[in-house]
């Protein structure tokens, strides 16, 4: 089996599909696929959407990191990183989807207002109460426990894990020094699944990644 991940190592969504091979100790070559034009011609001749993260497997090729994660997971490669019950699978799949759609949704048109230069405050008022509104439905199912769900790493926690080392990032760059004080289970969850070593590799991963952008960019 020949295993090889269209990556960016700070692109959450990479980082998601990371952590879910790291977990299941998986032999995947992982590949900056922006780093030369010839491996971004590449990846736009496997990919027509030209993102990442794309998972060529043998001669299957499947982009977009949820499925990407669930395709390998029905491959039944590694440990599991799906719960046994279905109702423990459903809340699993509603933690990915509230951090899809109202978690990162919003963060990621905050990216672009980082600069205090020629920010607009009405955008990023309006973004920032959307990020609030996401983070709170968030804390309703997350009670402090270092996984998502149940007392183990599953795909949850794959989606989680990066969204919530950005939103760490992020807020004291729009004001709140604390970014956690109002969901403290959120940020007691996110403390103990730091300790997760595959998922402190993916936190530490991110963070000497933001460190050579912002070094970059002085």
């Amino acid at each position: 089996m020949s295993m090889k991940i269209y990556n960016a190592q700070l692109s959450p969504y990479s980082a998601r599909v990371r952590l879910a091979i790291y977990a299941k100790g998986l032999d995947a070559e992982i590949i900056d696929g922006f780093s030369t034009p010839e491996l971004e011609a590449e990846l736009e001749h496997l990919n027509p959407m030209a993102k990442v993260p794309t998972l060529v497997l043998d001669d299957v090729v499947v982009p977009e990191s949820e499925v990407i994660c669930e395709y390998i997971e029905d491959l039944g490669l590694g440990p599991s990183l799906r719960p046994e019950s279905a109702q423990d699978k459903a809340r699993m799949r509603l933690l990915s989807r509230i951090g899809d759609l109202y978690v990162m949704e919003p963060m990621t048109k905050l990216f672009s207002q980082i600069n205090p230069k020629g920010r607009d405050q009405a955008l990023v008022d309006r973004e920032l109460a959307e990020l609030t509104k996401g983070m709170n439905w968030l804390a309703k199912y997350l009670d402090g426990s270092p996984f998502a769900v149940g007392d183990r790493l599953t795909l949850a926690d794959c989606t989680l894990a990066p969204m919530l080392y950005f939103y760490a990032q992020i807020g004291p760059m729009f004001g709140a020094a604390e970014p956690f004080k109002n969901i403290p289970t959120v940020g007691k969850y996110y403390d103990g699944l730091r300790s997760n070593p595959h998922a402190k590799r993916v936190i530490d991963e991110l963070d000497l990644a933001l460190a050579k952008v912002m070094g970059a960019k002085r």
